[in-house]
């Protein structure tokens, strides 16, 4: 029974308070209107499952928790805050108040009149519900609205053709140059031959702001226009968006739009044998997207969570045939940060190993550039891209594609300006953070990608980010519409979305390159170490040489993460390290796609640069290590204050016995000699209490120790047993050919 009840315990002690968590819930709104056509009250009303409040108002019964059926450990609680957003909504619409039940009254037969025809309309494209009572409820009942009536037509490969006029539920024509004139009165009804015709003016105006934003010609008649194909996914779901506008258009225009907008599946690409056993079901259907983008002649932004194999899908892609016949044949190019170029060559012999590769990196590099036409794949850095940009541009390549897009959103940077230069026959986008919410960066992706589909900067300012920025109805519809037009695309998808596909966990090795000074010290310390080691296994035994060897490896491995950590006279350098790049490259990523990371370092060293670095870019974190005095304290602040974001821990303090599932993502920035000691660590965030995939990252410098650690790591899984917890264990496990090996001794 002892064994059962220190289970139990154990259980209390995993699913403490600090798990639980109390998250707003989305209100659903109702607008009871009561009146007649010379005036009106109302009340709003937000529900949440069964219970119903008057919006702005505390009460009571606003203190409730309502549990998550799908997570025991989560509960959805009263959203003041959207509450509030509703009432300064329905207060532009002509109704305010700062409670559901003290509503301004609307009085007057004009004013009334425009809040049918123009606000409550818009109010039901929000979801509210609207319930009227009183006179106002039969005069809406027979109430004429004025139907917009969209006609679509093809009108060569490239192109399609608009028209549009408007009609009463009768089918009689209404002039629309009387509705125009109305609209500019600031009225949503007009008087026509003794009749009231009310004017869903919101859906009037964003119709024709859809048209004015694409047109590019007149079309065959007057009031007729000419608009590109490219545009079709963005039109039919604008149209689709405002219920009240009949769309004539011809099948094959709907099927195109339809298509564009992923309302069906794609047509399946045969991807070959070997990588249709590698790839999950989402993954090919990103190649298929890949492939349906390319064959349309679109641009696009991959834009997949982090850890769901964006650079596998690309691959994968890059390996099929171009459908251009004038592609066929070139090198694709790919841009990446400098600390990501070895990782995407190394992925590419992994994957594609028919395709021959180009690394064009390192001083080395001008000897290469006549090597780039009998390439498959050219990959190289953003920091070289700027300044060889001439070299590329004597080519044209199949594919151009950039990973990490933040590298561009600045229109104005040399990252950006070099890679809209080079000529590509088709261009992707690859980024692990929305994009779609990050408005100020949007436009120059755009622009590399399909130059003019978002119109001029100055335009993008005035129509997308001044307006999502100043917020209320026209920001949220300003998103709307951006978010429209970049659905075609863009294509992301979410762990949670796919989660049947994943493991409840991810692991993956991150690979960056010793930096030059790295570089130099690391050469200079192995040639001693070689050197140290075989005298002193000559003089007195390799079994006695253990501790000593153990500090010549320890040494090698300090120079891997930062000249920092060795006391040595002259190696200073003041340029980071191309890990440390690599690791806030993934630190950036990660946070702006809403994960909370926890970092583990052998090193308390290393811990103290990353601090001093996380100090530098205002960024929060919590810090444990052998020297904290109070650890639960930090422990409860990391995990119950979801602002900070990194959490910094010493592995040996840290990583047994502590209970930290506030984090989804774990970051080991060296690696341990037993990979029993870092799963243990990973197990902080990996246990009783997590919801989420827990993604799981390993740092390793290539061309040296760590690689070699690792190598031996999974060579010798037997030999490096899980019962085995320090250096000094598994070195004792460990042959003298082995630490030859390490240290590349013949």
């Amino acid at each position: 029974e002892l064994p059962v009840l220190e289970a139990l315990m154990d259980v209390e002690y995993l699913v403490s308070p600090d798990l639980f968590m109390l998250e707003p819930a989305e209100p659903r709104f109702r607008l009871q209107i009561r009146g007649s056509p010379a005036s009106l009250a109302g009340a709003l009303y937000a529900d949440y499952e069964g219970v119903s409040l008057l919006a702005g108002r505390n009460s009571p019964e606003g203190q409730f928790a309502i549990p998550d059926p799908q997570d025991v450990l989560r509960y959805m609680g009263r959203n003041m805050d959207a509450e509030l957003r509703a009432l300064a909504r329905l207060a532009e619409a002509g109704m305010e108040g700062d409670r559901g039940d003290q509503l301004s009254h609307i009085v007057g037969g004009r004013e009334v009149l425009n809040f049918l025809g123009g606000g409550i309309p818009v109010l039901r494209r929000m979801g509210w519900r609207i319930e009227l009572a009183g006179r106002v409820s039969s005069f809406m009942e027979e109430a004429e609205f004025a139907a917009p009536v969209v006609q679509i037509e093809e009108a060569g490969q490239d192109w399609f053709e608009v028209g549009f006029h408007y009609e009463n539920r009768d089918g009689q024509s209404i002039s629309e140059a009387q509705i125009r004139r109305a609209l500019r009165r600031g009225d949503a009804y007009l008087e026509a031959a003794g009749r009231t015709i009310l004017l869903d003016a919101d859906a009037i105006e964003a119709m024709t702001d859809v048209f004015q934003d694409c047109a590019s010609e007149d079309g065959s008649t007057s009031g007729r226009f000419r608009l590109s194909n490219v545009h079709s996914a963005y039109v039919r779901a604008s149209l689709d968006a405002l219920d009240g506008v009949d769309v004539e258009a011809t099948p094959d225009w709907r099927s195109r739009a339809e298509e564009q907008n992923r309302m069906h599946p794609l047509q399946p690409v045969p991807i070959g044998k070997r990588l249709d056993k590698i790839l999950r079901s989402y993954q090919k259907e990103g190649v298929h997207w890949l492939r349906f983008i390319e064959k349309n002649g679109f641009g696009g932004i991959l834009a997949d969570e982090m850890g769901l194999g964006k650079t596998l899908q690309t691959l994968t892609w890059l390996h099929l045939e171009r459908h251009l016949a004038e592609a066929q044949g070139k090198p694709a190019l790919i841009v990446c940060p400098t600390s990501l170029v070895g990782n995407w060559a190394e992925e590419a012999r992994r994957f594609v190993p028919d395709m021959s590769v180009l690394e064009i990196a390192g001083t080395g590099r001008h000897s290469l550039w006549s090597e780039i036409e009998n390439a498959d794949m050219v990959i190289t850095s953003y920091a070289l891209l700027r300044r060889d940009v001439k070299q590329y541009l004597e080519h044209t390549f199949s594919a151009l594609v950039l990973d990490e897009a933040q590298h561009i959103k600045n229109r104005s940077t040399q990252n950006a300006v070099a890679a809209k230069k080079i000529k590509a026959h088709h261009r992707l986008v690859l980024t692990g953070t929305p994009v779609e919410n990050s408005v100020a960066d949007l436009w120059s992706i755009m622009d590399f990608l399909m130059p003019r589909y978002l119109g001029t900067h100055q335009d993008f300012r005035v129509n997308y980010e001044q307006p999502i920025a100043a917020g209320g109805a026209f920001g949220e519809e300003a998103q709307k519409k951006i978010r429209r037009k970049l659905r075609p695309f863009l294509l992301r998808r979410l762990k949670k979305e796919v989660a049947k596909d994943l493991p409840p966990r991810i692991d993956r090795v991150a690979y960056c390159t010793l930096s030059a000074d790295q570089q130099a010290v690391y050469k200079e310390l192995l040639t001693h170490s070689r050197r140290q080691v075989s005298d002193l296994v000559k003089r007195q035994g390799f079994n006695r040489s253990r501790m000593e060897i153990l500090t010549t490896l320890l040494r090698l491995r300090q120079v891997c993460c930062h000249l920092d950590l060795l006391k040595l006279e002259g190696v200073k350098s003041e340029a980071p390290s191309d890990k440390l790049n690599l690791f806030f490259e993934l630190v950036d990523e990660a946070l702006d796609a809403g994960h909370r990371i926890l970092v583990f370092s052998q090193f308390t060293t290393m811990l103290g640069i990353l601090r001093a670095e996380m100090k530098k870019r205002d960024l929060r974190y919590c810090y444990l290590d052998g020297s904290t005095k109070d650890r639960m304290k930090v422990v409860h602040e990391f995990n119950t204050e979801r602002s900070i974001p990194v959490f910094l821990i010493s592995l040996k303090a840290g990583g047994t016995g502590l209970n930290l599932t506030g984090a989804d993502m774990v970051i080991h920035f060296d690696p341990w000699w037993n990979p029993a000691v870092e799963n243990q660590a990973t197990d902080r965030a990996h246990r009783i209490g997590q919801k989420r995939t827990v993604y799981n990252v390993k740092l390793i410098t290539r061309n040296a120790v760590e690689e070699k650690v690792l190598a031996m790591q999974r060579k010798k899984q037997s030999i490096i047993s899980a019962t085995l917890a320090t250096d000094q264990q598994v070195l004792e496990k460990l042959s003298w050919e082995d630490v030859r090996e390490l240290l590349e001794m013949e």
